[in-house]
């Protein structure tokens, strides 16, 4: 398998997208608040449901449970962080940063590059794991940066849709109903366009930013320490669940190891839009690590397959 190649043709092409949103930006001042809100209110509702129909509820437990705790278990080093390097950085924002893998538009994209539909239902699982958190204290988290009183905050959560279309999805796949094959495509459709859709609204906020302004070393320090962090941090939960729970296949056990090299997830930026808080940081976050994580992806791929 040449994973180099693959990962090119299925992802490369999605980080144009950042390119046209910014030379959107520059050319026509173009917004990034009504992409957002159709992110939130309908296609990422959408893609829960339509994911969530096809998994397997076990296996959503077990590797959905894994990415919850690891986002959970990065708040630590996310702390440690903003104390010691990065003192100038909202503390909400690198907790969410940190937390929050792209595991939808990057993640998918990279299964399916690398075993085509065998491992889908692993990734889809993680993937709603990664959603519950995000979408629950992520959102939580970045609603905090604007210093919104608590009970304003945990109230935005419950604004979001994405929390009821969860449940909706887990009891239709409780009660075993099944994506009529005609749906098929608009799910291909809707995944495809949250996908370009993130990156175009990090297109959108990079396109307004100062590189020569960019404090690069301190944003190193900071996506190093949350790499070897997630990387730690994942490998212990591997090694917990292959001990105690053993579930999981040895194939299946590197791939969630593999999603440590995944970059934050584009919904920080969504979410720091649709809130119009923290918005350039949470843009040179997440687009920066998406660069690193395009040239560390295909490194670590071939290290464990």
């Amino acid at each position: 398998m040449d994973i180099i190649k693959e990962l090119a043709t299925r992802v490369l092409p999605l980080y144009g997208f950042i390119l046209v949103g910014w030379f959107a930006h520059a050319k026509w001042n173009l917004q990034s608040k009504w992409i957002s809100k159709a992110l939130l209110y309908v296609l990422i509702p959408i893609l829960i449901i339509e994911n969530l129909l096809k998994a397997d509820l076990a296996e959503t437990a077990i590797s959905g449970s894994m990415i919850f705790l690891l986002a959970l278990a990065m708040n630590i080093p996310a702390i440690i962080t903003q104390k010691k390097i990065a003192t100038d950085y909202d503390g909400s924002l690198l907790k969410g940063a940190f937390s929050y893998y792209n595991i939808g538009w990057f993640g998918i994209p990279v299964v399916m590059a690398l075993f085509g539909e065998e491992q889908m239902p692993l990734i889809i699982s993680a993937y709603v794991g990664n959603a519950l958190y995000g979408d629950t204290v992520g959102f939580y988290l970045m609603s905090r940066t604007k210093d919104v009183p608590t009970k304003t905050a945990i109230k935005k959560v419950f604004q979001i849709p994405a929390i009821y279309a969860c449940a909706v999805a887990i009891g239709l796949n409780l009660a075993s109903v099944e994506v009529p094959e005609a749906v098929e495509p608009v799910g291909h459709v809707v995944s495809w366009l949250v996908s370009a859709l993130g990156m175009l609204i990090i297109g959108v906020t990079l396109g307004g930013i100062d590189f020569k302004k960019v404090a690069y070393k301190t944003f190193s320090k900071i996506l190093g320490m949350r790499y070897v962090a997630g990387a730690i941090f994942l490998a212990l939960l591997v090694f917990a669940e292959s001990q105690w729970i053993g579930t999981l296949e040895e194939e299946q056990s590197m791939l969630m190891l593999l999603m440590a090299s995944f970059p934050i997830a584009a919904n920080l930026v969504v979410f720091a839009s649709f809130l119009e808080t923290e918005e350039e940081n949470a843009a040179l976050l997440v687009g920066i690590s998406s660069i690193v994580s395009l040239i560390l992806v295909p490194l670590v791929s071939i290290l464990l397959f």
